[in-house]
């Protein structure tokens, strides 16, 4: 079983890397690497530091969030153990040639701690969807606004249904998640009986992890306030390559290229990233170049940030490499 996964994951890795690796081929081959190069090297520093304790900021931030959703079951743990598996996960997922994402990795680590895989898993799905809520917001706010700028903004039809389709499915979900038990109810004698007793248990436990009340409002809160950083975020590397993009720009370009990076169909937002700043940064005249110069900044700050994962694990996190090798392993 152990290898039999990995192998039927192989076609899907292998396409990933050809649509990731085909499209930063053709983007940087057409934009000439060596004006790439001349863009970076023209990096204002300490704006780059901000950047780098931003991402950071980030991550600390997201960290809180998960905790607050723990602590809606009573099961909250220690923020400083909170963000160590955090940036343990951001290690997982962006640094090693692993199968196994960051998230997974996460679930990996809590559940060993409180001892329940299911409930771990779910505190991480209702953390993720309220960030995707939040991404959908503003990235539709960002589209509503661009109509009324002075330089409009084009968007394909394409990408504002993305946009609007993402914040409904958003919606939905944590609507589902809320009302998992009475849809069990619902539907539950309609499927098979050994169906019947894992769906209940699944109901429970995403009801249970899911806040209501104060505490949703305050994870949807820490939701946006991380979604406007990472938008501030890449203004702040725009004006380290010395961008003048008007925020505006930012707040609609980076939720549209998360949304598309979603689709498994890009390694890490490869390719997805570089194309969308290439459109969308060529409409207000940056020249390709630079919007990549901008891309991989933005990639490098996520990785830089990503290595305290491994010194993490290095220093004895929950997560050692032997340990991740085996969880590997059965998946």
């Amino acid at each position: 079983m152990s290898n039999a996964a990995p192998a039927r994951r192989w076609p899907l890795t292998l396409l990933r890397v050809a649509v990731s690796g085909g499209l930063l081929v053709y983007l940087v081959g057409r934009a000439q690497p060596a004006l790439i190069w001349q863009s970076w090297r023209a990096i204002d520093l300490p704006l780059l530091g901000l950047a780098l304790l931003m991402q950071l900021a980030g991550i600390a931030i997201s960290a809180a969030k998960w905790g607050v959703v723990l602590r809606a079951r009573g099961r909250g743990q220690p923020l400083r153990w909170l963000f160590g598996a955090y940036l343990v996960g951001q290690f997982v997922g962006n640094v090693l040639p692993t199968t196994i994402g960051g998230d997974a990795m996460r679930g990996v680590q809590l559940g060993r701690r409180i001892g329940s895989y299911g409930e771990a898993g779910a505190s991480i799905f209702v953390e993720r969807l309220t960030g995707f809520l939040a991404l959908s917001l503003i990235a539709n706010a960002a589209l509503a606004a661009s109509v009324l700028a002075p330089t409009a903004l084009a968007t394909t039809p394409a990408l504002r249904w993305l946009a609007l389709g993402f914040g409904l499915a958003a919606i939905g979900a944590l609507a589902g998640a809320l009302a998992a038990p009475w849809l069990e109810r619902a539907f539950g004698p309609r499927l098979p009986e050994r169906a019947r007793a894992p769906l209940r248990r699944v109901a429970e436990v995403l009801s249970a992890y899911t806040p209501r009340g104060r505490r949703l409002a305050l994870v949807l809160a820490l939701s946006l306030l991380f979604q406007l950083l990472w938008v501030a975020l890449h203004a702040v590397c725009g004006l380290a390559l010395g961008l003048r993009a008007p925020l505006l720009l930012y707040a609609l370009m980076v939720p549209l290229t998360d949304m598309i990076g979603l689709v498994p169909i890009f390694v890490n937002n490869l390719g997805a990233r570089e194309l969308i700043f290439t459109l969308y940064l060529g409409q207000i005249g940056v020249a390709p170049a630079q919007a990549l110069a901008l891309a991989f900044l933005i990639f490098s700050v996520k990785l830089a940030v990503s290595l305290l994962g491994g010194l993490v694990m290095a220093l004895g996190g929950d997560m050692r490499a032997a340990r991740m090798s085996r969880a590997e392993g059965d998946q």
